[in-house]
């Protein structure tokens, strides 16, 4: 594969923009394209590689484009683990090497969760809070597929609290909070960590979002006022997204023994508001473009489906995929506390 590399876009939205940007410079690609109605299905055939950053409805096209054309996919389309492990036979008939998760939560988050568990087996309790904020008080920066946005917050999510599995309401478990001196709150939301949680038994798995003070009634308000129906959706969309501030992306992840807590990483992007990308964009198409330039373009023999927590077990390529992450302006700290 290497020197004649090809790469196929699915997604034309600000993170799969931001994958193009970061990756067309690289060495060692021969072209990249988007994939769109102008292009014949057929011509999947010339690429080496799908990325695939869909949003929700449209996302499992990834893996039918993938596994029809036996071609490798990088996924960044936030789609749950169960999605791709119902393909599994599929994906290995293929002979294809399929990479799902591969944003920034899921996929940066999953990647460091999976490197401490593979170092620490005796980890059993893990809290991640992970989000974005603007500095500007009571301001949210909706940075991402805003349909995808909203419906995060509509969903159940499974946390495992005191060793058992519980399906925990939107907006439940709600704490007031302070990160980078910017008042927030946070509160149990879908995560995508299944696949960590059904490998090992833990006493305590949280996945917390975090949102600026303020988000959950406005949030409330927006869908009270019917702002959030179909039909308004697109309006309330361009007001929202048209207003641009100064942003964080950021996540905290606390890892313990019991009450013994082994290992802190803290990482953030952040975007001036007149920036080319924001602080989403920056970090999710990082991560991405990492794992492509240290698995993809160097060559592999892995076929079937690894997700991202599985490839951190290799040191050597965590390793080279922090250093691209910070090599990229990613802020990343590992505070051991044991």
């Amino acid at each position: 594969m290497k020197g004649d590399f090809s790469i196929l876009i699915l997604g034309e939205g600000r993170i799969a923009c931001a994958v193009f940007t970061q990756l067309k410079d690289l060495e060692g690609i021969k072209k990249i394209e988007f994939f769109s109605s102008l292009l014949s299905k057929n011509k999947v055939r010339d690429f080496s590689l799908i990325i695939s950053s869909l949003p929700g409805k449209d996302a499992p096209l990834g893996l039918e484009l993938a596994i029809k054309y036996k071609k490798h996919l990088l996924d960044i389309s936030d789609l749950d683990p169960p999605f791709y492990l119902r393909r599994k036979g599929e994906i290995e008939k293929a002979e294809i090497l399929v990479v799902p998760g591969c944003g920034f939560s899921p996929g940066l988050v999953n990647f460091i969760v999976g490197r401490e568990i593979h170092l620490n087996p005796e980890i059993d309790s893990v809290e991640i809070k992970a989000g974005s904020l603007s500095p500007k008080k009571f301001f949210f920066p909706f940075l991402w597929c805003f349909e995808d946005l909203i419906q995060e917050h509509r969903l159940f999510s499974w946390q495992i609290i005191q060793g058992k599995r519980v399906n925990c309401p939107p907006f439940s478990g709600y704490q007031k909070e302070k990160f980078l001196s910017i008042p927030a709150e946070s509160y149990f939301s879908v995560s995508g960590f299944e696949n960590i949680f059904e490998k090992k038994r833990f006493l305590n798995f949280h996945f917390r979002v975090i949102r600026p003070e303020g988000f959950m009634n406005f949030f409330y308000f927006l869908e009270n006022f019917s702002f959030l129906d179909r039909q308004n959706l697109n309006y309330t969309r361009n007001i929202l997204e048209g207003v641009k501030r100064d942003n964080y992306t950021l996540a905290f992840i606390e890892l313990r023994k019991g009450r013994k807590k082994i290992v802190f990483w803290e990482m953030y992007s952040f975007s001036r508001r007149k920036e080319l990308f924001n602080s989403m964009q920056k970090i999710s198409s990082a991560f991405s473009v990492a794992i492509c330039k240290t698995l993809f373009l160097k060559g592999f023999s892995q076929k079937g489906i690894i997700f991202a927590e599985e490839l951190a077990k290799d040191g050597v390529g965590f390793k080279e995929v922090i250093k691209e992450l910070k090599k990229r302006g990613i802020v990343l700290r590992r505070i051991c506390l044991c």
